[in-house]
């Protein structure tokens, strides 16, 4: 187990050098993200929404700018490998599942810089407030693990395609769309207040999150060997 920890962290940790020194993820999921945000806030604006709806419409357009910005960058974990022709020498030097959650791991840190900046930033310019922010918190959370799992095995999967932008697009939306909707009633439930609602999208999101993991498991190393 030690041994898998310390492989996979190398792995990591070597995703992580190499996106610091040429940021291609991070700014492509920053400037889709504030874009996005920058679009979104100054056509639609708090001030154009009623209030009765403006927990179920500030919910979803967050997630969807979440959502559309991680199809911007998520797909590089493993298309990098492919264009700098690391892929064969990581094939040999290290088993498939070490692999796979290394760049699992280095997914979920692009994921959650992104959220950290990306909410704070939403909810002070669409004015969305929110009555349970830890609910919220763990909405995103759950929601974040679940996306990147998800994205992580589809990035594998089209990482030797020639069109991998749309190839990742089609493949992934499928999978996503079931989550984006628990996700927005989650967020919706948060920010009225609604322990059980918070419940029920917790459940089904974790639900998610550990199906797509086993399936991962299974297939990532059929996929990473194919």
């Amino acid at each position: 187990m030690w041994r898998f920890l310390a492989e996979a962290a190398a792995v990591f940790v070597k995703d992580l050098r190499s996106e610091f020194r040429t940021k291609v993820a991070l700014n492509a999921l920053g400037l889709f993200a504030v874009t996005t945000l920058a679009a979104v806030s100054y056509t639609i604006g708090p001030y154009r929404i009623a209030e009765a709806d403006r927990p179920f419409l500030l919910s979803a357009l967050l997630w969807i700018v979440i959502f559309f910005a991680a199809m911007a960058g998520l797909d590089r974990s493993f298309v990098k490998e492919e264009d700098t022709h690391t892929a064969p020498l990581l094939r040999l030097s290290a088993d498939p599942l070490v692999v796979w959650a290394g760049k699992l791991v280095f997914n979920l840190v692009l994921l959650a810089v992104l959220m950290a900046i990306l909410v704070p930033l939403y909810i002070v310019l669409m004015g969305f407030h929110v009555s349970s922010p830890l609910a919220l918190f763990a909405v995103l959370m759950a929601g974040g693990y679940t996306l990147g799992v998800t994205t992580t095995m589809v990035a594998a999967i089209i990482a030797r395609a020639m069109t991998r932008g749309a190839l990742f697009s089609v493949l992934s939306l499928p999978l996503l769309l079931p989550l984006m909707i628990f996700l927005i009633q989650g967020t919706r439930a948060a920010a009225e207040g609604s322990p059980d609602g918070v419940t029920q999208t917790l459940r089904a999101v974790i639900s998610l999150g550990g199906v797509m993991t086993v399936v991962s498991v299974i297939l990532f190393p059929v996929v990473w060997h194919e």
